[in-house]
């Protein structure tokens, strides 16, 4: 195995234990069949060579970091999704509002939360870092 490969599978594979990405699933307030998709999602592996790499619960250890620490833009998208529930539920014109404005809602409560969160210079490092763990499988 190239060094390069060794250095992707420690960091790919030193992701969160699927037990634990599992117990924060099923801590989330999603749906069950969402909670299925997303158990599905960690045990998804790419082998490469004789490697096995952890591709699902790498990504899934990424979006749980990044709401961990980006928590005003996951904020905005709830309540952009909420308020385009609530358009939705006026009777009769409510769908086709909902339709027209679910994207605005959804443009700007992330864009709220984005502008507070991106201030915080750790976000460039966390995807640089993400990118970085996958590039060197380019060479592959």
């Amino acid at each position: 195995m190239s060094p390069e490969l060794a250095t992707i599978a420690k960091d790919v594979n030193g992701s969160l234990p699927e037990r634990k990405i599992i117990a924060l699933i099923d801590r989330t307030n999603l749906s069950a069949d969402m909670k299925a998709l997303l158990h599905d999602l960690t045990k998804i592996t790419v082998k490469v060579g004789s490697t096995i790499l952890a591709i699902g619960r790498k990504i899934l250890t990424f979006v749980f970091d990044l709401l961990k620490a980006f928590p005003a833009m996951a904020f905005g998208v709830l309540v952009a999704l909420v308020l385009t529930a609530l358009v939705g539920s006026i009777p009769i014109i409510g769908a086709a509002l909902a339709s027209v404005f679910s994207g605005i809602l959804l443009l700007l409560g992330m864009g709220a939360g984005a502008v507070k969160d991106l201030s915080n210079p750790s976000i460039n490092e966390k995807i640089d870092a993400l990118v970085g763990s996958f590039s060197a499988l380019l060479e592959v």
